[in-house]
């Protein structure tokens, strides 16, 4: 997948996508998460509740502000929030890093969320020189593993009972990317808009 608008700004710690603007998100961004996860096909395969309160989503976002570095996926156009994409768990000794993201159930089926983690992942390898990147997904979430197989992440491992949400326990995929992967994967020409060819 090409990247010929892919840039990342230091000074803003923003990135540009050919059609995205990913910043980081910011205090005033419960609103745009609530939109987000008030659609239970968003929370479907999530340790967290359908959210239907402004109120439940500031908590969303303050645990996101404190714990991840994650980024808001905006239109730059109609400046609606679509979803976020971003990394947690960084262990820099490893040099190890964790992966979510979320899109808005409107945003579905447009490769928003390919070109929105493309950028996140060149990020991590890049600017914070990862070596591995994780991700977990619910066996039956086939859009998430998909679009992690897509990014040329591997399946490593099938964790059994390891996430519980909303009332049972779930069955889990591991999957990760390694930083000497990328060179000749589907994040090939990210890396090297970031510099890191």
């Amino acid at each position: 997948m090409a990247h010929p608008m892919l840039a990342f700004d230091p000074a803003t710690r923003q990135l540009r996508t050919p059609r995205l603007l990913l910043r980081p998100l910011q205090p005033d961004d419960a609103a745009g998460l609530l939109a987000i996860y008030g659609h239970p096909e968003v929370t479907r395969y999530y340790e967290l509740d359908t959210l239907g309160e402004l109120a439940q989503a500031q908590r969303v976002l303050d645990f996101f502000l404190e714990h991840h570095d994650r980024f808001a996926l905006v239109d730059p156009l109609s400046q609606r929030m679509l979803g976020t994409c971003g990394l947690f768990f960084w262990d820099r000794t490893t040099r190890m890093a964790s992966f979510g993201y979320d899109l808005a159930f409107d945003s579905w089926g447009q490769g928003l969320m390919r070109e929105a983690a493309a950028a996140v992942l060149a990020y991590g390898f890049v600017h914070k020189q990862l070596n591995r990147v994780n991700a977990l997904t619910a066996v039956d979430n086939r859009r998430s593993m998909a679009l992690l197989l897509a990014l040329g992440f591997t399946e490593e491992a099938l964790l059994r009972q390891f996430a519980f949400w909303k009332g049972d326990f779930h069955d889990m995929r591991m999957f990760a990317l390694l930083r000497q992967q990328v060179d000749d994967g589907p994040l090939a020409t990210a890396l090297r808009a970031l510099g890191g060819a």
